[in-house]
C-alpha cells in the first residue's frame, strides 16, 4: 500500500475551532464543558487559543499515541484513550465497545472527521450514544462529505469535481487501468456509500461495519453521506453546507431538539 493511503496518525489540523465557531453560530465557549470525539491531538485547543478553558476540555480518541501527545501538548486538558476497535487507529481494541462513562454531561460534543471513516451502522450507533452524553441545553455537532459536493464551490482554487475524485485520484495514480469515472458517477448519485481502498460500495449491508468485519491494517476506508439523506436519517438536526476552503458538511443536532 502507497504511503498516500496511510493515515496520518498524527494529525497537525488547527483548524477545527473555527469551523465550528462559525456553524455553531459562535457560542460562548467560555464555561461550556467539551467533549472532543476522536480529537487527536487536540488541534481543537491549538485553534481556540484562549477562547476554551482547558480545563473544560475532553478528548476521546482511539490511538494512544496521540492520547499521550496530547497530554503533552495541553497538560490542563483531559485526554482519555477509547480502546474501541479500528483497522487502521487502534487494530488490537475491543469491538463493539461502547464510549466510556467521563462522569459528567457536555454542553457541546464535537466531531470532526470521525464519521467519514465509518459504516452508517456505526455511525448512528455511536452518535446515539453521544447524544445520550449531553447535558439538557447541549449540542452534537459533527462532520461528513457529501458524495456529490463540488468542492469548488467552496475552495474555487481545487480542481473541480466531488472529494472522492482526490482519492480516487491517488488510486488512479497506483493503478493507471483503474477505471474511476463510472465509480465517481455511482457515489455522487447515492445515498451513502464506502470507499474501501480502491472498491466502490453503495449503501453496503452492515457486515462491512469495521465492528463486523476484519479490516486490514492500513487500508482506506471512507464513508460519504449526501446532506439530505443525513438530514433524514437524524430528522430534527441541520445540515450544514462546508466553510471555505474545506469540504466537509457539518450535522448539528440539540439534546432538547432529539427525537
Amino acid at each position: 500500500m502507497s504511503n498516500a493511503f496511510i493515515y496520518a496518525i498524527v494529525s497537525e489540523r488547527e483548524t477545527q475551532f473555527a469551523n465550528f465557531d462559525q456553524w455553531l453560530d459562535a457560542p460562548v465557549w467560555k464555561g461550556c464543558k467539551i467533549l472532543d470525539f476522536g480529537g487527536n491531538i487536540g488541534g481543537f485547543l491549538a485553534g481556540a487559543g484562549s477562547r476554551v478553558n482547558h480545563d473544560d476540555y475532553w478528548c476521546l480518541d482511539l490511538n494512544r499515541q496521540v492520547i499521550e501527545i496530547g497530554r503533552e501538548k495541553f497538560s490542563h486538558a483531559h485526554f482519555c484513550h477509547y480502546n474501541r476497535y479500528s483497522p487502521a487507529y487502534n487494530p488490537d481494541g475491543i469491538r463493539d465497545l461502547p464510549i466510556p462513562d467521563l462522569g459528567l454531561k457536555f454542553d457541546i460534543i464535537l466531531a470532526f472527521s470521525v464519521f467519514t471513516h465509518t459504516h452508517q451502522e456505526e455511525m448512528l450507533e455511536l452518535v446515539g450514544q453521544l447524544r445520550d452524553k449531553l447535558a439538557p441545553q447541549g449540542v452534537l455537532a459533527f462532520t461528513f462529505i457529501d458524495p456529490s459536493y463540488e468542492r469548488t464551490l467552496s475552495n474555487p482554487s481545487l480542481p473541480p469535481g466531488i472529494g472522492m475524485r482526490k482519492m480516487l485520484g491517488w488510486l488512479k495514480a497506483e493503478n493507471p487501468s483503474l477505471e474511476i469515472e463510472d465509480m465517481i458517477e455511482t457515489a455522487s448519485q447515492s445515498n451513502w456509500c464506502l470507499l474501501i481502498d480502491d472498491k466502490l460500495y453503495v449503501e453496503p449491508r452492515s457486515e462491512f461495519s469495521n465492528q463486523k468485519r476484519q479490516g486490514k491494517p492500513w487500508e482506506s476506508y471512507c464513508s460519504y453521506f449526501k446532506a439530505d439523506y443525513m438530514s433524514a436519517l437524524f430528522p430534527n438536526a441541520k445540515a450544514l453546507p462546508p466553510i471555505s476552503p474545506a469540504w466537509q458538511h457539518c450535522c448539528i443536532l440539540r439534546k432538547n431538539e432529539a427525537a
